[in-house]
């Protein structure tokens, strides 16, 4: 199915989680000068206006990352929180009481922090989100087609590393069974790679089944790291977002952290349940 578009979502709690993730994990491997190779298999639109019909009718930014600009003033003096908002203030020259136009997706994110001699391959399925995605510049090399397969068939890369981001919209509970094979064989053939893997936390509970197939097929180090951000109740609703860690960073765990802690108060006016962070090791070396 093809119906999900991230635009109704686009700067909410989750996303503010996963790209915080994802921008803490590319700058603890930029520590070490060789060249990373960057695959996004579901990218979406790369750039997402809050004004448009989708995000206004969810309105679920203000309670992500605008809710986070209220809260800038304690959050920057980590580095990866200053590039966050050096990001945002970059996109929308705005004011203290303003609200922002502009929210980045994952390829852009990852665009602006990449460096000479990395590379970027972002891949994209849906008709509409794909021609968007086109149309904006720094969102790396852009290719139509299902990432799942697409990212396996590139491999290896030419560089000496690399990062992947799987973020689907798990539309088919098929999607949770067909992440764990891609990850199985991303990491047979680059047991280096470190892989990013976003999950919903659904009352269903259907990404356990997936953490499950991780843990019994893969022999590398596994990172999971949930934000609990509202009640679960009723059969459907996502109430928090998960993100697992392959072959993660040196001391990524302690970092997450240090991003998530302040910002977790933030969020109980809002849904009327206490956030928490939630961070666990599937698999160690």
């Amino acid at each position: 199915m093809l119906s999900y578009q991230h635009g109704y979502h686009a700067g909410n709690a989750a996303d503010v989680h996963k790209h915080l993730i994802l921008i803490a994990t590319i700058q603890r491997m930029q520590q070490k000068a060789s060249a990373i190779h960057y695959f996004d298999t579901h990218a979406g639109k790369g750039l997402y206006d809050l004004r448009d019909a989708q995000a206004q009718k969810t309105g679920e930014y203000r309670h992500g990352v605008q809710l986070v600009l209220e809260h800038r003033e304690q959050l920057a003096k980590h580095p990866v929180w200053q590039h966050f908002f050096n990001e945002l203030q970059r996109l929308n020259p705005y004011s203290r009481d303003q609200t922002i136009s502009f929210y980045p997706g994952s390829p852009a994110w990852v665009a602006g922090l990449a460096r000479p001699g990395d590379r970027h391959t972002v891949f994209e399925l849906h008709p509409g989100e794909h021609e968007a995605l086109t149309t904006h510049e720094q969102t790396g090399f852009v290719v139509y087609g299902d990432g799942l397969q697409g990212v396996v068939r590139m491999l290896p890369p030419k560089t000496p590393r690399l990062l992947t981001l799987i973020d689907p919209a798990y539309e088919d509970k098929s999607e949770y069974a067909a992440v764990a094979d891609t990850v199985k064989n991303i990491m047979q053939r680059c047991r280096h790679a470190s892989v990013l893997i976003w999950y919903p936390m659904l009352p269903a509970g259907r990404h356990e089944t997936m953490l499950e197939q991780l843990q019994s097929q893969l022999q590398q180090p596994i990172l999971r790291s949930e934000l609990h951000y509202k009640e679960a109740e009723g059969e459907r609703g996502m109430y928090g977002s998960g993100m697992l860690i392959v072959n993660p960073p040196w001391q990524i765990e302690a970092e997450i952290e240090q991003l998530m802690q302040p910002l977790l108060p933030a969020f109980e006016p809002v849904y009327q349940h206490p956030a928490m962070l939630q961070q666990s090791w599937l698999r160690t070396e």
